[in-house]
């Protein structure tokens, strides 16, 4: 036994002082224990875990209690105590010396076992009988996150009047010195107690959190982030989100680029050129068919060749209903076609030649849906030029129309929706958005100078109500566009990329560019698309707070803008036929009138 001892306090005395993390193994016969000092300077929390081959006692005790369990003064179990052959614990320790101990008090056991300590601060002390108390009282629901350690066992619940959502307390065999857990409540009052059961004071880290169960765009984590206007159908109300739901035959964005040109060195790694660029106008399609529905990622690409002063426009359809969704070339059928071009591919895409564009460079790009009954659901891919240098009388022209087939669709709308996300997507969100020019390229900016927003049409346009600075679900991206408010406008320059929340009163529409812009009626079927916007939480609709413009994007079927028809009256030589007409009516009315039998019905 003096030989154990003395290899135990050697192990000790080579210990380093400062314990962080340690994780090990080691092998204990009946009746042998281990144990490990800890010097805490600053309030740190010890966080642990083991796993045996047998059951074993595990205990952190103070300089006292571990004098005591060598001594073998009472029991032969000291401070905070577990019996168990796995198990995970965390612990608060106050400035200290305490100790890690292990202890095979059945059979030899084998165990790994790891540790490690972090700074902490105390939130509270609880004295004997004492209790903390939060309360909430929320409008929408929420994730709550509980994470709580102590230096000693208490108890904690979540109530809203008497019903008991989560409750957790110490029991005869096992202490309670720490809570991590997450509920997800509806919207209402709750109450958090936290309770000392025991007979001394304790100390408590707490961290209380609530958080939206709504999506938050501000909670991605990306590096590069495509940059431009996007709706994910969420308004900010100091910080509360409020979602609404938008459902469109079609959405309609506007650029107006004063200056473009970008340069990435690492690009052809990608097989995308150095120069190229895209703007891109990208929405989620929903199709509903009374089976499995099928949500689809679709896409309206400029892309740029900044060196040569080209673009071209780009189609494509990415089935994105769950992660094992694909499309072939038999159930999406236009222009383009199936990549990859083997067995099921991933997405549909179709890409006009390039064309020279000069600045200032404006234009719409739409997409716009509608059902074919018994067939599909078509999907229209257009542009309208406004001005390419100078003003451009343009017209609506279709570059690509692909026809989903399916036969049992019912409906079919864009969607965006602040409730929630769909599975294989981050959000229901449109975006107008600046990236690199394909295949998850980011582009670095030389110079870009633009204005930009994005609609939603149900008759007229309207702009989406509430906007952010950036895509979530477009791959490719950007790490030096500025985005700002400027006159009603998203403005989009190049300077320290800023991915935030721009504003709940998006009024923005289409500048008049010195000349009348043709009126193009939309004449798609789209009997069988809702076309709905819903504000929860708000006393005002959409309609009401937005601009309406008269510039709706095409039909489904290509066509153009007749031009405007000149006002005046009619030709002096039809004069005297419309004359005789209405003598003629009038004798007949008078005739008719003359002969008529009384009507007896009183």
């Amino acid at each position: 036994m003096k030989w154990l001892l003395f290899t135990i306090l050697l192990a000790i005395s080579l210990f380093p002082m400062n314990l962080y993390e340690s994780n090990t193994s080691t092998t204990l016969s009946a009746g042998q224990y281990e144990y490990f000092p800890l010097n805490v300077n600053t309030t740190e929390i010890l966080s642990y875990s083991w796993n045996s081959t047998g059951s074993v006692a595990v205990m952190v005790m103070n300089q006292t209690q571990l004098q005591e369990f060598l001594n073998g003064t009472g029991s032969p179990y000291k401070g905070l105590v577990i019996l168990n052959s796995s198990f995970s614990n965390q612990v608060l320790l106050t400035p200290g010396k305490y100790y890690f101990v292990l202890y095979a008090y059945l059979q030899q056991v084998t165990l790994q076992y790891s540790l490690k300590l972090v700074p902490a601060q105390v939130s509270y002390t609880l004295p004997v009988g004492y209790q903390e108390n939060y309360q909430l009282n929320l409008s929408y629901p929420f994730h709550l996150y509980l994470y709580l350690v102590s230096n000693n066992s208490f108890s904690v619940r979540v109530t809203s009047g008497n019903v008991t959502y989560f409750s957790a307390a110490p029991s005869r065999d096992t202490p309670l010195t720490f809570v991590n857990h997450t509920l997800t409540l509806s919207p209402g009052n709750y109450s958090i107690t936290v309770v000392n059961p025991g007979s001394s004071t304790i100390a408590v880290y707490s961290s209380v959190l609530y958080a939206s169960t709504y999506p938050d765009p501000l909670s991605l984590n990306r590096t590069d982030y495509p940059m431009g206007v996007a709706s994910y159908g969420l308004f900010n109300r100091s910080g509360v989100p409020v979602p609404y739901v938008v459902k469109a035959s079609s959405v309609v964005g506007f650029a107006n680029i004063s200056s473009i040109f970008a340069y990435n060195q690492t690009a052809e790694k990608l097989n995308v050129s150095p120069y190229s660029a895209s703007l891109q106008l990208n929405v989620p399609l929903v199709v509903i068919n009374g089976k499995q529905n099928q949500t689809y990622w679709v896409q309206n690409v400029i892309v740029f060749m900044t060196n040569e002063s080209t673009l071209c426009y780009e189609s494509s359809v990415l089935n994105v209903t769950n992660a094992n969704a694909t499309l072939t070339n038999i159930s999406i059928q236009g222009r383009g076609g199936v990549y990859p071009p083997f067995n099921n591919g991933i997405y549909y895409t179709y890409k006009t030649k390039g064309v020279q564009y000069k600045t200032p460079l404006s234009l719409l790009i739409s997409i716009n849906v509608s059902v074919i009954k018994k067939l599909g659901v078509r999907i229209g891919f257009d542009y309208k030029v406004l001005e390419n240098g100078s003003v451009v009388n343009g017209s609506w022209n279709q570059f690509d129309s692909p026809l989903i087939l399916d036969s049992g669709v019912s409906q079919a709308y864009l969607y965006v929706d602040g409730y929630n996300s769909p599975s294989t997507l981050n959000f229901y969100d449109a975006e107008l958005v600046f990236g690199g020019g394909g295949n998850g390229e980011v582009a670095y900016f030389q110079n870009l100078s633009a204005t930009l927003a994005i609609f939603y049409y149900n008759g007229s346009l309207h702009p989406f109500p509430s906007v952010y600075s950036f895509g979530a679900d477009t791959a490719e991206g950007t790490s030096d566009l500025h985005v700002s408010l400027m006159n009603g406008l998203v403005s989009v320059s190049k300077g320290q990329d800023n991915p935030v929340f721009l504003t709940n009163q998006f009024n923005a529409s289409i500048p008049v560019l010195r000349v009348v812009v043709n009126h193009v009626q939309n004449k798609s079927s789209v009997s069988n698309v809702t076309t709905t916007t819903t504000h929860t939480n708000t006393s005002t609709s959409t309609s009401s707070n937005v601009t309406k413009n008269t510039v709706p994007p095409p039909s489904n079927t290509s066509q153009t803008s007749s031009a405007p028809t000149k006002k005046g009256g009619l030709p002096p030589y039809l004069l005297p036929g419309l004359v005789i007409a209405v003598i003629v009516v009038i004798v007949i009315w008078v005739l008719i009138n003359r002969f008529r039998k009384p009507d007896l019905n009183i």
